[in-house]
C-alpha cells in the first residue's frame, strides 16, 4: 500500500513538474514573441540605416575607380603618343634584323643543299660501284657453276 502510495505521489510530482515546464515554456515563448514583435521595427530600421550607408559607400567606391579608369586612359593616350613617335624606328629595325637574319638563313639553307647534293652524290657514286660488284660477283659465280655444270656433263657422258 505505501509503494502504491509513493509512486502516485512520484507520478503527481512528474505531472506538476511537467505542467509547470510546459507554462515556462508557453511564458518563454509569449516573451519572446513581444521581444520579436518589439525587435522588428528596429531591426528595419537598422536595415535601411545599413543599406543608405552600403549605397553610399559603392557610389563612392565608383566614382573613384572611374577616376582611376580615366586617369589610367590618360596615361595610356600618353604613353601610346610618345610611342609612336618611335614606330619608324621600330620598323626600320625589324626590317634590318629581318634582312640580316633571311641572310643567314639563306646562308645556312644553301650549304645544306650543297651538302644534301654532295651526300646524294656520294650515295650514289657508292650504289653504283656496290651494284657493279654486285654483277661482277654474280656473273663470275654463274660463269663458275656453267664451267662445273659442263664439267659433269662431260664426266657423265
Amino acid at each position: 500500500f505505501i509503494m502504491a502510495k509513493q509512486v502516485e505521489q512520484l507520478e503527481k510530482e512528474k505531472k506538476e513538474l511537467q505542467e509547470r515546464l510546459k507554462n515556462q515554456e508557453k511564458k518563454f515563448l509569449a516573451i519572446s514573441g513581444m521581444k520579436r514583435l518589439e525587435e522588428i521595427p528596429l531591426i528595419k530600421t537598422a536595415y535601411e540605416e545599413q543599406r543608405v550607408r552600403d549605397m553610399e559607400l559603392w557610389e563612392q567606391q565608383e566614382e573613384e575607380r572611374i577616376t582611376t579608369l580615366q586617369l589610367e586612359r590618360e596615361k595610356a593616350l600618353e604613353h601610346k603618343s610618345r610611342l609612336s613617335r618611335m614606330l619608324e624606328d621600330r620598323d626600320l629595325f625589324e626590317a634590318r634584323l629581318k634582312a640580316s637574319r633571311r641572310t643567314v638563313y639563306e646562308d645556312k639553307l644553301k650549304q645544306f643543299q650543297e651538302r644534301l647534293a654532295e651526300e646524294r652524290r656520294n650515295r650514289l657514286e657508292e650504289r653504283k660501284k656496290q651494284r657493279k660488284e654486285e654483277r661482277r660477283i654474280t656473273y663470275y659465280r654463274e660463269k663458275e657453276e656453267e664451267e662445273q655444270r659442263l664439267r659433269e656433263e662431260q664426266l657423265l657422258k
